[in-house]
């Protein structure tokens, strides 16, 4: 069961157990985002590209305002 739970990214309390909520609060991830992704996946490949840079890009901008901040 452990190498199927390594496999699969999981732990084994989640394959014998969990559910999805369960996996994603056990990640520390916010289940609105995690929907969403869910959400992008299902996307044409160009589009989920799209999805990415933006947020690639407001990550990056987020990031520099905070070091400009700390100045």
């Amino acid at each position: 069961m452990s190498k199927l739970a390594k496999v699969l990214d999981t732990t084994v309390d989640f394959l014998m157990s969990g559910t999805t909520d369960d996996l994603v609060m056990e990640a520390g991830l916010d289940k609105e985002l995690v929907s969403r992704f869910k959400e992008v996946q299902d996307l044409p490949a160009e589009e989920r590209r799209t999805v990415l840079s933006l947020l690639d890009a407001f990550i990056a901008k987020t990031k520099i305002q905070g070091l400009l901040q700390n100045k």
